[in-house]
């Protein structure tokens, strides 16, 4: 946990930032993606449909879901050998973190180095990826620090149930409220921007993803970034 965040006043006004990872901090090139489909191979028999299957906005949980019933496996066998694919899935992830080209987007580190030094921020994740592979990824390029807490696509199936959850970390480790209207969510595509309208949060949607902007646009997010390259430009929102 950042010190800044041991000093924290009572009366002050506390903004939370919450940060997606693929397409948002990262692109891990596919990564996740072959490690997922080792996994299935291995523990199902099957890859699924994954190499066809759009991974946009969708929840590690939903992604497995969605290929695997395509297959004809039922709910409960699907169940019954998630923990198992996990294994194997974060086992071929670390593996292919490093042989894989990830890269950081421009200000990344930047902007998390200036949000972690405040006093007045709560800085988290909000990911579909699973909480290991969300360190996973993180980690090739030790970012995990920056992030003590997050909402977890073990947390919920759906992303727009992960505010709440989100809200209850914050409630849990500074014994603060995390108000919505001073919630920012930052993503790379359109299910983050409804997250956010969903929760009542302030949606801030960046182009660095595979998604078209146009489309990004057509949500009408609250900001609209083509990059975090220009730290100043994206800092300058949290003090409206």
């Amino acid at each position: 946990m950042p010190k800044s965040w041991k000093k924290l006043k009572r009366g002050k006004t506390i903004k939370t930032v919450l940060f997606d990872i693929d397409g948002t901090i990262l692109n891990c090139n596919s990564a996740g993606r072959a490690s997922l489909i080792e996994a299935t191979r291995e523990v199902f028999g099957t890859p699924g449909r994954m190499e066809k299957l759009d991974f946009q906005g969708k929840t590690d949980p939903a992604i497995l879901k969605e290929s695997l019933e395509i297959m004809g496996f039922s709910h409960k066998e699907i169940e019954e050998k998630t923990e198992s694919l996990k294994e194997r899935y974060f086992f071929h992830l670390a593996g292919n973190i490093r042989n894989f080209d990830v890269i950081l987007f421009p200000g990344i580190t930047e902007i998390l180095e200036k949000l972690s030094s405040r006093d007045d921020i709560f800085l988290g994740l909000l990911t579909g990826n699973f909480q290991r592979s969300a360190r996973i990824k993180l980690d090739s390029y030790k970012l995990n620090h920056y992030f003590p807490f997050g909402a977890f696509g073990d947390d919920a199936p759906i992303r727009n149930l992960l505010p709440e959850v989100a809200k209850k970390r914050v409630a849990e480790l500074f014994q603060r409220d995390m108000d919505y209207s001073k919630t920012y969510i930052i993503g790379d595509t359109i299910y983050d921007v409804r997250c956010a309208k969903y929760a009542g949060a302030v949606s801030v949607a960046v182009g660095t993803g595979w998604g078209p902007t146009d489309k990004l646009l057509d949500e009408k997010p609250d900001y609209f970034f083509n990059s975090l390259e220009d730290t100043n430009q994206f800092l300058n929102i949290l003090e409206d």
